[in-house]
């Protein structure tokens, strides 16, 4: 602890003394903004204390950069959810067909929750970009669609990524003896074709976004839960994707196949 200016008008509530030192937790006490921001320093406070220097109790505690702290309430993150269960897809980054999270005023963060909750898919199946479904659709999706087999690279990596559970994807591709773009193309296929997805959050990049730790489709329906469902599959998906998500029939069949 670090002796400092006493702070004025303050007096210890116990022993009623107003000689109050102020001090700082530093090093491994820091708080970090969530339990993924470890790796990196700047997404993370120094706790600074008054502490009544006669009896030794700690008067009050506070970070000292709060702004890297992301807010306790899950109101946005419940919006976007509810507005990814009736449209069934979302987009990540701004485009003209369909909606995305940019477009509709929502930050990463509202997204990254989701991800940690399994309560969306990603994949990379509308037009080969960063694509969020609904679990309905997920499920509805992968009981209609056909599924195109892997070749021995997508299998390759298919394999490693099964055995390991979750990965990020530098670290996956640091385990396979593969030409990087072969990696590239494998993966990409293994996304565009719901074969994987993303599980949870992984490294903070910045104050808003994270890589992924990636996991087998398998893995994640396994923590997602099943959807219950009996009927038309295909109409179903089409009512939920085309009517109230706005994906065209052309993109549709692409979709499923």
């Amino acid at each position: 602890m670090m002796e400092g200016t006493k702070p004025d008008g303050k007096v210890c509530p116990y022993c009623k003394s107003d000689n109050i030192g102020i001090g700082y937790q530093l090093g491994n006490a820091r708080i970090f903004a969530d339990e993924y921001a470890v790796s990196a320093s700047r997404d993370c406070s120094e706790v600074e204390y008054l502490i009544c220097k006669n009896c030794g109790s700690i008067l009050r505690a506070k970070v000292l950069k709060p702004e890297v702290f992301h807010p306790a309430d899950t109101v946005r993150r419940d919006q976007l959810l509810d507005f990814i269960e009736r449209h069934g897809i979302l987009l990540c980054n701004e485009n003209p067909d369909l909606p995305s999270l940019s477009g509709l005023g929502y930050e990463e963060e509202n997204l990254i929750q989701l991800v940690d909750l399994h309560e969306v898919f990603y994949c990379m199946i509308y037009k080969k970009r960063s694509t969020f479904l609904s679990r309905k659709a997920y499920d509805l999706l992968k009981r209609c669609k056909v599924f195109p087999p892997m070749d021995a690279d997508s299998k390759k990596v298919y394999d490693a990524l099964r055995s390991a559970g979750k990965a990020e994807k530098d670290v996956l591709k640091a385990s396979l003896d593969m030409d990087k773009k072969v990696f590239e193309r494998s993966f990409r296929f293994l996304l565009e074709n719901l074969y994987i997805t993303a599980f949870a959050r992984g490294r903070r990049l910045n104050p808003n976004w994270y890589t992924y730790l990636y996991s087998t489709a398998e893995t994640w329906e396994k923590e997602a839960g099943g959807l219950y469902f009996s009927g038309n599959v295909r109409a179903a998906l089409e009512d939920l994707l085309c009517t109230a998500g706005g994906v065209s029939e052309k993109e549709f069949r692409k979709m499923v196949g």
